[in-house]
């Protein structure tokens, strides 16, 4: 049983056959046995400009400019009493802004959080001081490996249109798309239905998808990245057992609900991401999302 809670400049020290025992100790999913639909190795993949240009490109089916920069996990948090996101991948190409994230719940609340995102996207160029006419065109992508909506559709695309006449676009710039991978057989685009395919199953069937695999299994090999993913998922396991060790413990003082409370708290603290959290828990994101945020208002009201 683990008795110490290790820090990431701890773990940085240890050497490679070390963390791999610790790693299968924590029950770390192996990185060997990673896919693209894991957001660590989608967002690694991504990193090449050329192939996040590629999977814009077959997703979107339009022809992306030069990608100016990939940024993974991206964090913005304009505001300090406001919830920041991380980002799996925001990339420009110099015309467009395309976030893609990979979800692989089925949360009733990701029409929401694909709001929240677009929300805090505009906002971060606006204070980065852009005007609203120079606010670009915009694409928040969301790559889910279950069907968000249950309509057994591959894509799902929503766009602002006036309700009484839906000739009538509002035009605001902003594209909402979600990609359902479990039905790439009904997909009748070619290219798309083949990285949605690839995705779902790691079979590749396309020379884009097979070169994507090639760049998945390389990845998987560089010692650098196998360390970092270690290391990130055992740290956040480490705050995930304490956070609820020291929960239980105050549970039996405080109550059922009280003890959920200070396990949220503790692994925010921690850094834990929102959707480990609510996964690890049994909490939607907006539910850790508004705990979160109550306790920060508390805190802001007292300074």
């Amino acid at each position: 049983m683990k008795k110490t809670f290790a820090s990431i400049s701890e773990l940085k020290k240890l050497s490679m056959s070390k963390l791999e025992k610790q790693a299968r100790e924590h029950r770390i999913k192996p990185v060997d046995k990673l896919t693209l639909a894991d957001d660590y190795l989608f967002g690694e993949v991504m990193h090449k400009k050329e192939v996040c240009a590629g999977v814009v490109e077959r997703l979107l089916g339009i022809k992306a400019g030069k990608i100016i920069y990939p940024e993974l996990q991206k964090n913005i948090k304009p505001l300090y009493e406001s919830k920041g996101i991380r980002m799996d991948v925001l990339a420009r190409d110099g015309k467009k802004l395309y976030n893609l994230e990979m979800q692989t719940s089925k949360f009733a609340s990701l029409p929401l959080r694909m709001r929240y995102y677009q929300g805090l996207l505009d906002v971060d160029l606006l204070m980065s001081g852009h005007k609203y006419r120079e606010l670009c065109q915009s694409y928040i992508i969301f790559i889910c490996t279950k069907d968000p909506f249950g309509q057994k559709l591959p894509v799902y695309t929503f766009c602002n249109s006036c309700q009484e006449n839906l000739s009538l676009k509002l035009n605001d710039k902003c594209i909402k798309i979600f990609y359902n991978v479990s039905a790439w057989q009904s997909d009748g685009n070619t290219e798309r239905s083949s990285l949605l395919r690839y995705i779902k199953t790691g079979i590749a069937t396309s020379s884009f998808t097979s070169r994507l695999d090639g760049l998945a299994q390389e990845i998987k090999k560089m010692n650098k990245f196998r360390r970092e993913y270690m290391i990130q998922n055992m740290h956040f396991d480490d705050a995930l057992y304490f956070a609820q060790k020291k929960g239980e413990a105050k549970g039996m003082i405080r109550g059922a609900e009280k003890n959920m409370r200070q396990n949220i708290l503790g692994l925010n603290r921690n850094n834990v991401p929102v959707s480990i959290i609510a996964s690890s828990l049994g909490k939607t994101q907006e539910e850790v999302e508004e705990i979160i945020r109550s306790e920060l208002n508390k805190t802001s009201k007292k300074n």
